[in-house]
């Protein structure tokens, strides 16, 4: 049986020539309505990949079904694969998996969770930049990205409330940012672009494109859900997450613990961590 490359026609023409001017891409309808109803309802805090390390046991990941749906959405999962997946590593796990469905040749590496951006927020720093926070290519007819970032807003947001902006491009700057544009709460340079979405969209950056969170001007909320992938082989942080801690819920399948596995080179022929559920409830019984 022919399983086919799930990068194939994942991007558009289009959609290719705008992530590679400018670093993002607005993915619309990514979630429903019923998604983002359950997302507000079962979010409890905000959360920070530079905090203490966290009590896993009280994640995201640990509070609704939801939260672990996101790790792995029909919706992105194929543009993700084209955009920072392992062409190789692809190939090997199809000629391996036979009539199963192929693994991603990406991992999660850390969510982050704004929940305190009110109108007192005065705005970030502006952070990133090319070989800074995370890498950004294109060789033989394909995307690299040392990590990748997918956002979600929880309420709409308009380009003159703030909330996340970007320099359109930076990904690809040679020179450093200039020191007197870092502080967005002392001012916004014209350079910056607000980038407004409403719920549902997804906004896909590369971690290589300066980008920051702008001066929130209305007394609306605003609640955002980054998920942050990297390859395979890479981590960004410390905390890893643990397959084997989410294995005993039923929404959980192969393609998401996959995801949760610890940073690793995933040579080949070596076995892929973790075991497939029909394996792991094999050797189980």
């Amino acid at each position: 049986m022919l399983i086919e490359d799930p990068c194939e026609n994942a991007l558009t023409e289009e959609q290719q020539y705008l992530f590679d001017a400018f670093g993002y891409l607005i993915i619309p309808d990514a979630l429903t309505t019923v998604q983002i109803d359950r997302m507000k309802s079962t979010l409890r805090r905000s959360t920070e990949q530079w905090d203490a390390p966290e009590d896993k046991s009280d994640g995201p990941l640990h509070w609704d079904h939801i939260w672990r749906d996101l790790i792995d959405l029909p919706t992105l999962a194929p543009i993700l694969e084209a955009l920072i997946g392992d062409p190789g590593l692809k190939d090997r796990r199809i000629a391996n998996a036979h009539a199963q469905e192929p693994l991603p040749t990406y991992r999660l590496d850390h969510i982050n969770i704004h929940t305190d951006r009110g109108k007192d927020f005065s705005g970030g720093m502006l952070h990133g930049g090319r070989g800074v926070n995370g890498s950004f290519g294109y060789r033989d007819g394909r995307f690299h990205n040392g990590l990748l970032a997918v956002s979600f807003e929880l309420y709409d947001t308009h380009p003159n409330n703030g909330g996340f902006g970007c320099i359109p491009g930076s990904h690809k700057s040679n020179v450093s940012l200039p020191h007197a544009w870092h502080d967005l709460s002392k001012g916004v340079v014209d350079a910056v672009k607000r980038i407004a979405a409403v719920p549902g969209d997804a906004i896909i950056f590369t971690e290589a494109l300066t980008h920051g969170t702008l001066p929130w001007n209305v007394a609306a909320k605003r609640n955002t859900v980054f998920y942050k992938y990297s390859p395979h082989h890479a981590s960004w942080t410390a905390d890893y997450f643990e397959p084997d801690d989410f294995r005993h819920y039923d929404d959980m399948n192969d393609r998401k613990l996959s995801l949760l596995e610890p940073p690793n080179a995933r040579y080949r022929g070596r076995q892929s961590r973790p075991r497939r559920i029909e394996e792991y409830s094999a050797k189980e019984n």
